[in-house]
């Protein structure tokens, strides 16, 4: 259930209350306490998911799964285009990523573009960022790697002090859709309403790219000509039609129209592993974290002015990397194992010229044309901030219930409850420790009171 009954601003997962047992597991497990439990089943404020897929991860029910979008367009008078990371080539042991491009267009996809050429051209643009960062001190070391979408997300909702070091480069996909978009309007002469932008990724977190990105872009399009899918949404469906390729004795030709509907190097593959893209960078001062736990670590060491000696951390909160994204299908370490052999198969080259990368950064390709808010831009909304007053009551709750962080209240802990019963979102009868001790919210109010009110 979403929060409020209401339209939520983003949803990046779905719960099927009548498969929920209320166990709490995704509770204690979400990064920004964005899940309770109440009247035994899990609800969520969708303002606070960063849609990191924690909880799809954990749910022993199956009642938590991905929002993603519906393939309804394929057999429309829609140009559909489906823009691919290089997660998915991984999914297919032994097959070349031309054969899986080649399947998605067999399953109806007008286009299939591969996003490693968007990662080339994002990974000139970070090193002439970082070179002439060196002299101007722009932005403060280190710069955080703005790829994975859940450490934005986290950033703006636990860490805001760190936004300055987010690296102020449009992020790939953006590149991708806004540069895709940009070249087929042209080449078959229609408008954004035209032409349906699908991103396949192993994420939750990436369940379509958000309008804001793509207005700071400069594309007009919007939510109704964008969506995204599950690699596991479509496993199933192209692995038939890639078994077409391995029946057929043929040697095919490559059928790709566009540069950016290849994939001839093996790069792409490194960048869905940890520390593929601190690699592609080229640079010394660099380190890669993973994982959802050590990105929440690392990054309070930089809160804390940690790690100044850097000039860029790539972080992702999947462990291995996107390889081991939530809605991938087939096993992380098998994943990785198949993406290390393709990449050594296809040789790890680069197919752009520098000098045209760096006028193109002359020129603000790679900079949004307008400088988003950041909040809005992610879509997270902070809760409401308390009063003083309100926090001196919160530390006296926490005291008066002296409880263990169990969670049975439905809350991940003790303060987290505290606080919901000054948002008046729980009750104390929630609290078994409350509820033993007959302890009512008039109670409470009389014990936490600051002393002028009770006067």
């Amino acid at each position: 259930m979403n929060e409020a009954n209401g339209s939520p601003r983003h949803c990046f997962i779905h719960f099927e209350q009548s498969m929920c047992s209320g166990c709490g597991l995704c509770v204690k497990r979400c990064p920004t306490r964005a899940i309770r439990v109440r009247n035994g089943k899990a609800t969520i404020k969708n303002s606070l998911c960063i849609g990191c897929g924690e909880c799809i991860r954990i749910c022993e029910s199956g009642a938590i799964t991905a929002s993603t979008s519906e393939l309804n367009s394929l057999n429309s008078d829609k140009i559909t285009i489906a823009l691919v990371s290089p997660v998915l080539y991984s999914q297919f042991p032994g097959v070349l990523p031309r054969d899986v491009l080649q399947g998605l267009k067999n399953m109806g996809f007008t286009h299939a573009v591969d996003m490693s050429y968007y990662f080339e051209m994002f990974q000139w643009a970070t090193a002439e960022y970082i070179s002439r960062n060196r002299k101007t001190g722009e932005s403060p070391w280190p710069l955080i790697s703005p790829v994975c979408p859940v450490v934005l997300r986290l950033i703006v909702c636990r860490f805001p002090s760190l936004l300055p070091h987010v690296h102020p480069i449009m992020r790939p996909v953006a590149l991708m859709a806004r540069d895709v978009m940009t070249q087929f309007k042209v080449h078959y002469g229609v408008d954004d309403q035209d032409i349906v932008l699908y991103y396949i990724n192993p994420c939750p977190s990436k369940m379509g790219i958000p309008k804001k990105e793509l207005e700071t872009a400069g594309t007009s399009a919007d939510l109704h000509s964008t969506g995204a899918l599950g690699i596991n949404d479509i496993y199933g469906e192209l692995s038939r039609q890639i078994k077409h390729f391995e029946k057929n004795d043929k040697i095919p030709f490559a059928q790709a129209g566009f540069e950016f509907e290849q994939c001839t190097s093996g790069g792409g593959l490194l960048w869905s592993m940890t520390g593929g893209e601190a690699e592609a960078t080229g640079l010394d001062k660099i380190l890669a974290v993973a994982g959802l736990n050590e990105t929440i670590t690392y990054l309070e060491k930089i809160e804390l002015g940690l790690f100044n000696d850097l000039e860029y951390i790539e972080f992702r909160t999947c462990r291995e990397g996107c390889i081991g994204g939530a809605l991938n299908a087939i096993d992380k370490y098998l994943a990785k194992s198949a993406a290390l052999k393709m990449a050594k198969t296809l040789g790890v080259g680069t197919r752009l010229n520098r000098e045209r990368v760096l006028r193109l950064y002359d020129n603000n390709w790679f900079f949004p044309k307008t400088t988003p808010q950041a909040l809005k831009t992610m879509g997270i909304q902070k809760e409401r901030t308390f009063s003083f007053d309100e926090l001196r009551m919160i530390e006296k709750i926490v005291g008066i219930i002296d409880g263990k962080n169990c969670g049975a209240c439905g809350s991940p802990d003790c303060r987290t409850f505290a606080e919901d019963l000054i948002r008046e979102e729980a009750a104390p009868d929630d609290c078994v420790y409350l509820k033993i001790r007959g302890i009512t919210m008039d109670d409470i109010l009389m014990r936490v009171k600051p002393e002028q009110d009770k006067d």
